[in-house]
């Protein structure tokens, strides 16, 4: 049991064993309370006591030490005032004593100047009145040669006593006069025009502005001069600086330069091509008139649609040419209507064949497959767009001209097509019928010497929008049948033997189709969609040994021939690409292939008008 219990049940009981009472027990802890009040409180105190004396200690030395700032502070503002001031006070000291110096001095300098230059007038002006004076008294008392003779000593004293005024007024007034000389000269002269006066083989030609100007007029020279035979011909000018209101352009340059060089100038037209100088005649009212002549060949006085142009630029250049370059007018017609090496090529058009250019250009086959090597090849199926080499001489003036038509086009109607499998197969509903569209096209028909070589539309209006035909097709197939639904060709085609792409023979006038050459066994595939019509042996004819037909619509038939099997049988549906046979030899036939026929619209067509490429 602990002490504190233990205790606690003996004072109850009356066996406290300690020697004091009860109340001498309470008085002890009464007093050990007090004290220990007192002394809570007397911490307390002292506590506040010495946070009191520290706050009031970190007052004093923070307080003590702004003091100090603020006085070195307030002291250093006011010994910069006072060194700021007796600064000024001294500056303000030197200025004035300084301006009164400068004044004075100005004084004094203004003062001589005014001597040294009022002095020689004012005293021009005092010997003037006692020159008039003296001449005058003598003249009364004494006569004119007395007065004449006293009046020459007179001036001759004034011009001793003054000369050394005299000199220090020429000091300041030849300078100025000097100045005042000079800047008259400078402004007259800058107001002048200078040039550099131009001297070809001893005679000055004129006056340019600088030697680009020259050196313009000597290239220009030179490009009128370009025909002339074994000529060898420059010129080296000598620019001399020169004033002048009158300066060559670089054509007058040009001019004058012939006129200094040449021999024999005169005046003549050249006809330039493309911007190069061709032909030099003194007939330049004729060259224009065959010019237009030319042109007149191929214009239609009667159509307002038409403009005849030289396919090249061509244009005359009246001016001064040298005499031996100057051709007579039929010379220059004879070259201008003669031909010149230059390939003339011709874009193909639609339907156009190797027969038909080549008499649109009065070639044979042979000349324009020699011209075009590209056409010996079988498999080229002229291209629209490609072009052709015509002619490797061609005209030298080339006429062309441009026809402009407004046509109106008939735009053919779209036949929507939509299978139905409640109607029969072979049969068809139309539901809506097609109506052809209208357009207005402008055309714009380019020749070139009478060929046509170009249209190009220019503008398309609508006049009336086509309506589509809507047709319903039956693909219920009869009972019976080994498919049930139809299927119709997409209308194009797949090469039906793929990996194999050599040819034997071609759809000719003696062969009704094309022979796939292919070994033994290699699967067929169906060429385009639709329905096995016929499938088994010689079911497409006599000789044909297995093969198969397949309609893809009405009129579109494909045929396979010589199989060694089939994969399909007739009433079948069949999809575009899906294997039907393999390759073979049967019916009348020698080596393993394929007999591929094609027909469209019920007549039967090459297949290569499908792969050309083959």
């Amino acid at each position: 049991m602990p002490l504190d219990m233990k205790d606690k049940e003996n004072h109850e009981n009356g066996n406290d064993p300690s020697r004091f009472s009860g109340k001498q027990s309470r008085a002890r802890v009464a007093l050990r309370t007090t004290w220990q009040t007192v002394l809570a409180k007397f911490n307390i105190w002292a506590h506040k006591k010495h946070k009191r004396i520290s706050q009031t200690y970190a007052f004093y030395k923070t307080g003590q030490y702004l003091y100090e700032v603020g006085f070195a502070a307030e002291y250093g503002v006011v010994r910069f005032c006072r060194i700021t001031k007796g600064a000024g006070r001294f500056l303000g000291h030197a200025a004035v004593w300084g301006g009164k110096r400068a004044a004075r001095r100005a004084g004094e300098l203004a003062l001589e100047l005014w001597e040294d230059l009022a002095g020689p007038i004012l005293g021009l002006v005092r010997g003037a009145r006692g020159l008039t004076h003296t001449a005058k008294s003598q003249y009364q008392d004494k006569g004119a040669a007395k007065a004449a003779s006293q009046s020459a000593v007179y001036l001759g004293k004034g011009f001793v006593k003054y000369l050394g005024v005299i000199g220090r007024f020429a000091s300041y007034a030849l300078p100025a006069v000097g100045v005042f000389v000079f800047v008259v000269t400078v402004n007259e002269k800058l107001s002048e025009t200078y040039a550099l006066a131009v001297e070809c083989n001893g005679q000055v030609v004129g006056y340019v502005e600088d030697e680009l100007v020259f050196d313009a007029a000597r290239d220009k020279v030179k490009s009128r001069i370009v025909l002339a035979q074994d000529q060898q011909w420059d010129v080296e000018p000598t620019f001399t600086l020169s004033t002048t209101n009158e300066v060559m352009d670089v054509n007058s340059t040009a001019d004058a330069i012939l006129m200094a060089s040449a021999d024999e100038i005169q005046e003549a037209t050249g006809i330039e091509v493309d911007g190069q100088l061709v032909a030099i005649t003194n007939d330049g009212a004729q060259l224009q008139q065959y010019l237009e002549s030319r042109k007149a060949e191929y214009r239609d006085p009667d159509n307002p649609n038409q403009r005849v142009e030289f396919v090249q630029t061509v244009e005359t250049v009246d001016g001064l040419y040298a005499s031996e370059t100057v051709q007579d007018i039929q010379e220059v017609e004879a070259m201008l209507s003669g031909l010149k090496e230059q390939e003339q090529q011709y874009t193909i058009q639609s339907g156009d064949s190797l027969t038909l250019v080549a008499s649109r250009f009065d070639l044979t086959s042979a000349q324009l497959t020699e011209l075009n090597p590209k056409l010996a090849d079988e498999d080229y199926n002229w291209p629209i767009g490609d072009t052709l080499v015509v002619h490797q001489e061609v005209p030298f003036l080339q006429i062309k001209t441009i026809e402009t038509l407004t046509v109106e086009e008939v735009i053919p109607f779209a036949t929507d097509k939509q299978d139905d499998p409640e109607l029969a197969y072979g049969k068809t509903v139309t539901d809506q019928e097609g109506q052809d569209g209208l357009d207005q096209a402008t055309y714009e028909y380019v020749r070139v010497n009478g060929v046509l070589t170009e249209v190009n539309e220019i503008s398309r209006v609508r006049l009336k929008d086509p309506v589509t035909e809507i047709i319903r097709r039956g693909t219920k197939m009869p009972e019976g049948s080994a498919s049930s639904t139809a299927v119709f060709g997409t209308g194009s085609m797949l090469w039906p033997v793929p990996g194999y792409t050599g040819v034997s023979r071609w759809m000719s006038s003696g062969h009704k189709g094309t022979d796939i050459t292919a070994r033994y066994g290699t699967p067929i595939i169906a060429a385009d969609s639709g329905v096995v019509a016929k499938a088994g042996w010689n079911a497409a004819g006599s000789g044909y040994g297995y093969s198969i037909v397949i309609s893809h619509g009405p009129g579109n038939t494909t045929l396979y021939a010589h199989c060694s099997s089939l994969a399909v049988s007739a009433g079948q549906s069949v999809s575009k690409g899906q294997v039907i046979g393999y390759v073979g030899s049967t019916g009348w036939s020698t080596g393993n292939h394929l007999h591929f026929e094609i027909y469209k619209g019920g007549v039967r067509v090459s297949a290569r008008n499908y792969f050309p490429n083959k």
